[in-house]
């Protein structure tokens, strides 16, 4: 019987038929490979920058949702205070701008925090936008309505301002001169109730804080003995935090155009300090009819700060033929998108719970 011999190799020949088609095979692999790695890395991309997107997005929400004041906005930037997040009990205050389609910050959201240099949270803008909505509060105020109130004078947070605060105690004082930006149609107002920054200053909480409102010299700026009104809270009322503290006064008698005020916050009793408040200073745009006051003996006698610095304060009340709105942030529409792929946006509506108002 005729046996098969078992071949080790090909022979030449059919190394040469094979060769162009394994070629044709390996290359078809090989381009294969190629492909699937592009593919890869490109899902890679848009991935990672759908995730950047998804993040940066998340961040200025959270940001615009816990806002208690308003700085600054608009289609391009938006400048607000937020509560404390470092453990010093002052606020912090956060700014998100688009730097634009030309200069240093092509492309990409800034982001800066307090006083800190501005840093990049997304380097790849492919659309940005922001749009407002506001709450209009209406009202007229012919005569004395406490329900019907105006803004008379306010200072709260400024670009590049920085917070700090002041303890209240036997010694130390605080306070604030002002004259209200009342428009050349008035011509008298009186004062119907103030927000302060405040808060409880120690553990026992055993204070007792003196707010009063006095007549002011136009001159020193710093408060006569004329008392206007006055209120005492005990300090158990206080939080731990810096809620703003909306204090209503009793209308006490109209007043020209250009009487200038004090608020006056001392200790009225109790061991330690009895109440911390806030203030700002150093801020763009501050006003030039308000500034801080201080005392170091408990309010016997007064120092004016400068228009550097003034107390976080809102004053409210009225004056005749006053027929305007009070505006309140609600909500801000974003719309982020990325330029790696055009299908890569967000688009989101952001409400504000705290309605912080624009002065």
């Amino acid at each position: 019987m005729k046996r098969f011999q078992r071949r080790d190799g090909f022979s030449a020949l059919e190394l040469m038929v094979s060769l162009p088609t394994a070629t044709v095979l390996i290359g078809a692999m090989s381009m294969c490979v190629t492909m699937m790695m592009r593919a890869q890395n490109q899902d890679d991309t848009l991935f990672r920058g759908a995730y950047d997107l998804a993040n940066a997005a998340a961040q200025i929400s959270s940001d615009i949702e816990s806002a208690v004041s308003h700085v600054s906005s608009s289609a391009t930037h938006i400048e607000l205070v937020v509560p404390d997040r470092d453990g010093d009990r002052l606020p912090e205050q956060i700014r998100y701008e688009w730097g634009g389609t030309s200069g240093t910050n092509v492309n990409k959201i800034l982001w800066k925090y307090n006083q800190n240099p501005f840093s990049v949270i997304f380097d790849d803008v492919g659309a940005f936008g922001l749009q407002y909505t506001h709450t209009l509060a209406s009202s007229s105020v012919p005569n004395h309505f406490r329900s019907e109130v105006a803004l008379l004078s306010s200072s709260d947070a400024f670009t590049n301002g920085v917070f700090r605060e002041i303890e209240i105690n036997s010694s130390s004082g605080a306070g604030e001169y002002f004259i209200p930006d009342i428009p050349s149609t008035g011509n008298r107002w009186d004062l119907g109730a103030i927000r302060l920054m405040l808060c409880a200053a120690d553990a026992n909480k055993d204070g007792l804080l003196r707010i009063r409102i006095t007549q002011a010299n136009s001159t020193s700026r710093l408060p006569t003995s004329r008392v206007l009104a006055e209120v005492q809270i005990e300090e158990w009322r206080l939080g731990e935090r810096y809620p703003s503290l909306d204090i209503p006064l009793e209308p006490s008698s109209w007043k020209s155009i250009n009487t200038p005020l004090c608020i006056t916050l001392t200790s009225a009793g109790g061991t330690g300090n009895v109440a911390r408040v806030q203030f700002v200073e150093n801020g763009i745009g501050m006003p030039s009819n308000a500034n801080l006051i201080t005392s170091a003996n408990g309010g016997t006698n007064w120092t004016a700060a400068g228009n550097a610095r003034d107390l976080r304060f809102y004053a409210y009340g009225f004056y005749d033929g006053y027929a305007g709105r009070r505006k309140f942030l609600t909500n801000v529409d974003l719309q982020l998108g990325s330029s790696r792929s055009g299908l890569q946006r967000i688009d989101t509506s952001i409400r504000l719970p705290s309605g912080p108002e624009i002065p």
